[in-house]
């Protein structure tokens, strides 16, 4: 969405509306220190939250419209100086917040890594893929949309058939890799990036389809499911799903785990969500068992027993801000309620994460 415009006037006044009823509240107190701000204004020797005036200016929401370049430059050309905040030797958070629009240079690429300007955009150092979607990707041949609980997801390659490799090969090996999918779908030249959502590959398949010249082509598509989606989907429809499927021997539980976490492009009518429903089964029962009934994190004995008498466990994916979706064994863990809770709302939980991830490659190695 563009900003709209106002005066240098509306601005100054938003600045005073946040001294007065915002700047002292929990939620903003201490804000420069919040990673999720990079840029302020600095006015009378106060620094305001670039995106928040702006907002409190035009009567927009701040999840509405990109921060970032677009967000600066629209003050400063209303005369306002913008600061770039201080930070720590800490690495900024790779979070993002579903809905709200982004800047792919200043706010996704830039800061996270990963080309600024093609459709699968992978960094080199943070375990992650950005995909990026958007109407104008038809003009060079892809066709993106959703169908049957999957976003279809046309690979990388404008001229001729498209092959397995770079990006195309990035997605399919995700979990494999250990990298998380974060699809950004673009709102038009200059306006920024909507995030979608975290999302798992449950497969791929082939297609004809023109490319950026109109000519007939072999296309690579890629059936993608939101992470967490899957289970949601299944669960009224799993009375037919039950532990005797499932290897009872450790050896066999992790060669299927490991098997499920090959892309393919078998079983195409099998929808995409039961497929990472299951995929996900069979990684978590492997790693469940390669527990033994101790956490993972702090090999404590699981704090007590369930119903069907296994220990008690959670799975944690190492590589993602939340749980859930398909995953590879080497990157996630059996852990206790407490380890879970504190990695994911601890003050230490990075790196008890971090820790944790280290072991699990010597265990998976």
């Amino acid at each position: 969405m563009a900003i709209k415009a106002v005066s240098k006037e509306r601005i100054v006044n938003a600045m005073l509306e946040f001294d007065n009823k915002f700047r002292g509240k929990p939620d903003w107190r201490d804000w420069e220190d919040n990673q999720a701000h990079r840029y302020a204004v600095h006015a009378g020797g106060e620094l305001y939250p670039a995106k928040k005036i702006v907002s409190l200016a035009t009567g927009i929401a701040v999840g509405e419209f990109s921060g970032g370049h677009p967000t600066n430059s629209y003050l400063k050309k209303r005369g306002f100086n913008i600061v770039e905040l201080p930070r720590g030797e800490g690495e900024p958070v790779l979070q993002f917040t579903q809905g709200a629009v982004y800047d792919r240079i200043t706010e996704i690429n830039g800061p996270f890594g990963g080309s600024r300007q093609n459709g699968i955009a992978s960094s080199r150092t943070y375990p992650v893929i950005f995909l990026f979607t958007g109407d104008s990707g038809k003009q060079y041949g892809y066709a993106d949309g959703w169908e049957d609980g999957a976003y279809l997801y046309t690979g990388q390659g404008q001229r001729g058939p498209m092959t397995l490799t770079s990006g195309n090969r990035a997605i399919a090996q995700h979990a494999v890799d250990g990298r998380a999918l974060h699809m950004f779908r673009s709102l038009g030249k200059g306006e920024g990036y909507v995030y979608e959502g975290e999302f798992s590959c449950a497969d791929m398949f082939e297609r004809t389809q023109p490319d950026v010249n109109g000519e007939a082509r072999t296309a690579i598509v890629f059936r993608l499911v939101p992470v967490g989606l899957a289970n949601g989907v299944i669960e009224s429809e799993v009375d037919d799903e039950n532990e005797a499927d499932l290897p009872g021997s450790l050896e066999a539980a992790r060669l299927v785990a490991l098997a499920a976490c090959k892309p393919d492009s078998d079983d195409l009518k099998l929808s995409a969500p039961r497929k990472i429903y299951q995929r996900s089964r069979k990684v978590a029962h492997y790693v469940l068992m390669r527990a033994q009934g101790a956490c993972e994190s702090c090999r404590r004995p699981a704090p007590f027993m369930k119903k069907d008498g296994t220990p008690y466990l959670e799975p944690h994916h190492v590589n993602r801000v939340s749980d859930g979706g398909l995953d590879h064994p080497r990157y996630v863990a059996a852990v206790c309620p407490s380890c879970h809770r504190e990695i994911h709302s601890g003050a230490h939980g990075a790196l008890v994460n971090e820790r944790l991830k280290r072991r699990l490659e010597v265990i998976e190695s």
